[in-house]
């Protein structure tokens, strides 16, 4: 299920609608905390890889020289198919290092695609778990971008993963894409309506089933594993 709207908080989630233009509000959840590692407490780039080097939580509890956060491995896969697809950068790659930005983007405004040089250091932005539920991120700030042509996606979003989660995949080649994203996007009728209708609803789609067919190319060049994910 892919979430129509721009932006989600933790918890209570609403859209309203100002001159025309979604306008999302959100209640911020308490139990929601930054995802930490290593020992500057915010997380890396490199930190991150390493995590994925190492499959943290995956066979048990880590050892403390790998200096992995609360995430389980799993996790990861998820989060990077979804992100992907939408081509959400700001969670991995805010500083848009995997593709060619546009003047007018907040990573080119704010001064940060010119730190892509020193990427190890690079740290990690909108990366949350809750408290009581540590090994789970929490997907926030889901703003997807359909302007990008598929020459210029951001390819260093899948940088690391070796898997990938079967059902998710499964979809993605089952031919019914469209369908299920019909599906979903219908129930937000806000969403529905300030994309033009039906008739804008598949013009998004039709961006995510080609960035979909670029994946699957990418998956089986790559050799990515397609595995279940029940973490």
């Amino acid at each position: 299920v892919f979430l129509s709207s721009t932006c989600l908080s933790s918890a209570n989630f609403s859209v309203s609608s100002k001159d025309g233009q979604l306008c999302p509000v959100s209640l911020w959840e308490a139990a929601v905390r930054p995802v930490t590692a290593g020992r500057a407490g915010t997380l890396t780039w490199a930190e991150y890889q390493a995590s994925l080097k190492h499959r943290c939580w995956q066979r048990g509890a880590p050892r403390p020289e790998w200096n992995c956060s609360s995430i389980h491995h799993y996790e990861w896969s998820r989060l990077v198919l979804f992100d992907f697809l939408l081509q959400i950068h700001q969670r991995l790659d805010r500083n848009c290092c995997g593709f060619r930005p546009r003047p007018e983007d907040s990573c080119v405004e704010l001064g940060y695609h010119g730190e892509c040089a020193d990427k190890d250091s690079v740290e990690l932005s909108h990366i949350v778990h809750r408290t009581h539920d540590p090994k789970h991120l929490v997907f926030i700030n889901n703003k997807g971008f359909f302007d990008r042509d598929e020459d210029n996606l951001d390819f260093k979003l899948l940088e690391g993963i070796k898997e990938l989660p079967a059902m998710a995949v499964g979809v993605l080649s089952s031919q019914r894409l469209r369908e299920r994203l019909l599906q979903s996007l219908f129930l937000d009728e806000l969403y529905w309506e300030s994309q033009g209708g039906r008739q804008g609803i598949e013009k998004l789609i039709d961006v995510i089933e080609r960035r979909a067919r670029v994946l699957l190319r990418y998956i089986n060049a790559h050799d990515i594993k397609i595995i279940p994910m029940n973490a």
